[in-house]
């Protein structure tokens, strides 16, 4: 299975390291000389240029010597845009997940990299992982789908870890992100929460005898609480035991099922990681790091009644509300996450979201706990400020 993946592949770790500076290096001596970058055949290098700084190494540890590299990971979504972020961006990532497959009622999994982005990533010694959800696209739904989830984990459980395992090795992935949300199928949730157990070690043992990696996404929480059927489905001492790492979900705090909120408290992150922590080791855990927010439509919601106007607004769209002639901004103190209020066409709206001082505060949270590393979602959402909070 070493040579699967070429150079990329076979190489270890430090060799990708170095071969990462050198080519950094080689771009920051091009641009100090004014030359410009060849491709090997001899022609003009297409690709988005990118930070020349390496951005993943390890926090110094007590004894003053480098921990373990940072796991850097960040959610590529498929389309243009998220793949010339990703382009321009990588040098801040060492993890990829290319979120667009999803598994069907029959066991299948749908879709495929149509830009071509694992090449891509391999060719700066990036890991990339398959990232299948359960995500139903169909108009009557679109949301993730307790029903696919259960035919995936349950009805056709030995089939999907077949396809899984035929899907990363087919088209040179390092391994599969499961990113199942909304399990809670049965009339009896503990049956839903055994099963994705179940699932998911079976998948780890069937892709580690193939020296393949799992990622398991799982939403944050603060406590075990089965009234709580978002997230009691997820066994975390069970997936931390049986994955590599495990992408906890450090956002929708707050969202368009809800009232105004933020996306991701820093006092709700930092109890979610206590309560991950509590469960999982701290190098299988990832936090998970937001680049957008919500505009909730005030005058269109109910809030009273549980009723909701609300649209997700990415990284890059909040420079323009912060444009707008009646625009107030706000911070809260105890969330540490800024809020902006405008009014449109007679509506007021409230927008919360993530900015260089929120991420950083996060950050921080990784830092003080020590963790694997840090995920994003999505590339695409964000810009160059983003990435430079992250230092």
């Amino acid at each position: 299975m070493a040579g699967r993946h070429g150079i990329a592949r076979s190489l270890n770790r430090s060799d990708m390291r170095t071969i990462k500076q050198l080519f950094l290096f080689s771009i920051l001596l091009t641009r100090l000389t004014g030359c410009t970058l060849l491709a090997a055949n001899g022609s003009v290098e297409n690709t988005p240029s990118i930070s020349t700084a390496i951005h993943t190494s390890g926090f110094p540890n007590e004894g003053g010597e480098e921990s373990s590299p940072l796991i850097a990971l960040a959610y590529y979504t498929g389309d243009q845009e998220s793949y010339d972020s990703f382009a321009m961006f990588s040098d801040y990532l060492n993890y990829l997940a290319v979120d667009v497959f999803t598994v069907q009622m029959d066991g299948n999994i749908t879709s495929a990299d149509d830009l071509g982005v694992v090449p891509l990533a391999h060719s700066r010694a990036i890991e990339v992982f398959a990232c299948v959800s359960n995500y139903n696209n169909d108009p009557s739904v679109e949301d993730f789908d307790p029903a696919l989830a259960h035919a995936a984990t349950v009805t056709y459980r030995s089939q999907v870890i077949e396809n899984m395992l035929a899907l990363a090795l087919r088209d040179g992935y390092d391994g599969v992100n499961v990113d199942f949300e909304g399990l809670a199928y049965s009339s009896d949730i503990d049956e839903d929460r055994a099963a994705f157990t179940a699932f998911i070690r079976e998948l780890a043992q069937a892709l580690h005898a193939q020296k393949l990696k799992l990622i398991v996404s799982v939403p944050a929480a603060t406590a075990t609480s089965r009234e709580n059927t978002w997230a009691y489905p997820f066994d975390l001492a069970a997936l931390g035991d049986a994955a590599d790492l495990i992408q906890l979900m450090t956002y929708d705090q707050h969202g368009s099922w809800s009232a105004p909120g933020a996306v991701a408290g820093a006092d709700w992150v930092g109890e979610s990681l206590r309560y991950a922590l509590s469960q999982i080791a701290t190098d299988k855990l990832l936090i998970g790091l937001p680049a957008y927010g919500y505009d909730w439509d005030l005058t269109a919601s109910n809030i009273e009644a549980g009723s909701f106007d609300a649209a997700d607004v990415s990284w890059k769209e909040i420079p323009v509300l912060l444009k707008k002639p009646s625009v107030q901004q706000g911070w809260d103190a105890t969330a540490l996450s800024p809020f902006l209020t405008y009014t449109e066409n007679g509506h007021t709206h409230e927008v919360w979201y993530e900015n260089a001082d929120s991420i950083r505060k996060k950050v921080e949270l990784m830092k003080e706990y020590d963790l694997a590393g840090f995920s994003v979602w999505a590339v695409g959402k964000e810009d160059a400020v983003f990435w430079e909070a992250m230092e």
